[in-house]
């Protein structure tokens, strides 16, 4: 199976996934240890269906965020720019990104409501293995995406940079996250593409389409979580 591009990049993006959902998940766990032991930065509330929502001081947080935000971003470049090319250093630098995302993602999960953590998984499952049968079985060269995508990819970057600057109604929220669904369900297609024409067969590429791939699904995951929540 290692033999083949498919299965070096399944097998490097399968151990980021499982590190940044263990990440999520054990994070997520502490804080509710934090919350029955009374921290005062822990707080929650029971939902109708008997399930713990919790909520967090983000004035205590906030700077702990950004410092977590600051390594997330320094180790990701490092990786583009250094690791890319080097799996001794790659490698781990990767595995390393994709445990601070998973403590990210446990932030992000928190502030909008944990418990829609599994359904939010769910669909991002299914799209990805939806894209992933369009892109690598169509049998159609999906290499004419890129500018569009990429314009797209735009829109949602700005769209997010406009939603931290002012704020928007519940509605437009619901559109941009519904845009950005799009737009990373069709990177995912045309990356998994690119996984399926690409003439090299090395590791060092393996590592690129992982990161690509690893991008896609945990921007899409993070896109639906906005989507659905209310």
């Amino acid at each position: 199976m290692l033999d083949t591009l498919y299965g070096k990049t399944f097998l490097i993006l399968t151990i980021q996934l499982a590190l940044t959902w263990a990440s999520t998940f054990l994070f997520i766990l502490w804080l509710r240890q934090r919350y029955y032991a009374r921290a005062a930065w822990v707080g929650g509330s029971l939902l109708e269906s008997g399930e713990l929502d919790l909520e967090l001081d983000w004035q205590a947080v906030a700077p702990w965020f950004w410092l977590l935000l600051g390594v997330d971003v320094a180790v990701f470049l490092l990786l583009l720019f250094v690791g890319q090319h080097n799996l001794a250093i790659g490698l781990p630098l990767f595995c390393l990104w994709s445990l601070l995302t998973g403590i990210e993602l446990a932030l992000a999960l928190v502030s909008v409501d944990e418990n829609l953590g599994g359904k939010v998984l769910a669909l991002t499952a299914m799209l990805t293995f939806a894209a992933f049968l369009v892109g690598a079985y169509a049998g159609i060269d999906f290499s004419f995406l890129g500018s569009t995508l990429f314009a797209g990819l735009t829109l949602v970057l700005l769209g997010g940079l406009y939603r931290l600057l002012f704020s928007i109604s519940d509605g437009w929220r619901r559109l941009l996250a519904l845009f950005g669904c799009a737009v990373f369900v069709g990177y995912l297609v045309f990356d998994f593409n690119r996984l399926t024409r690409s003439p090299r067969n090395d590791w060092e590429k393996a590592l690129d389409l992982a990161i690509s791939l690893y991008l896609d699904i945990i921007n899409l995951f993070l896109h639906l979580l906005d989507l659905l929540h209310r």
